[in-house]
């Protein structure tokens, strides 16, 4: 599986909003055009998380493209024989090659399981990625989106989903993070694929 849209728990919310939700429904937003990569599981696709931490998509999918060529089996062993000078090469900050080789070392040291993930809840899962250094609020939401595929997840932290949201809301200004907390309620239970629909709709918007 390729792409997040393609998840059943995902694409069920999709499916309901677009026929539902009046706004998604007059935008005539077509769900296979998306191109949100699914991820998967496991340590792979949170580092891919981290190195997307503030900056653009395509800024994050080259320097991941550079990571995966010089790393092709993300491991942990992998990532620690990494220099510093090897981190700085493929376009990393000394902080995020801090993060990566921090996540790296509780996983071999298994003070942090992926496998163990998988059978909690959403709050669980964020508190355990949020014990990691460098991975906060918004890398552990990702990780439930985009690694995990839980259908519920709402980052209200995420200036493309204000924005999205601002938009649909039909307002001048964008809603700042308790707002969007609040806003976001009405897409329960599927604030993850209203995230995707509304990241659509600011890609597309010339406002």
């Amino acid at each position: 599986m390729k792409y997040i849209h393609e998840l059943p728990s995902v694409r069920e919310g999709l499916d309901h909003l677009v026929v539902k939700d009046p706004f998604f429904k007059k935008s005539k937003i077509d769900i296979q055009n998306f191109v949100w990569p699914y991820m998967g599981p496991g340590l792979p696709g949170l580092v891919r998380i981290v190195i997307g931490q503030q900056v653009s998509t395509a800024a994050a999918a080259t320097m991941w493209a550079r990571f995966q060529e010089k790393v092709p089996q993300v491991t942990p062993q992998a990532i620690l024989k990494l220099t510093p000078e090897d981190m700085k090469a493929l376009g990393l900050s000394r902080q995020k090659s801090a993060y990566i080789s921090g996540l790296a070392q509780a996983v071999a040291a298994k003070t942090f399981d992926f496998d163990k993930l998988t059978q909690l809840e959403d709050d669980a899962i964020s508190e355990a990625i949020t014990a990691v250094k460098g991975l906060g609020p918004w890398s552990a939401q990702m990780y439930l989106m985009f690694a995990l595929g839980r259908p519920d997840v709402w980052p209200a932290g995420d200036l493309g989903i204000q924005e999205g949201l601002r938009i649909y809301l039909g307002r001048d200004e964008r809603p700042g993070v308790m707002e969007t907390l609040l806003e976001g309620k009405r897409f329960a239970p599927h604030r993850t694929a209203a995230s995707l629909l509304l990241w659509h709709t600011k890609a597309g918007s010339k406002n």
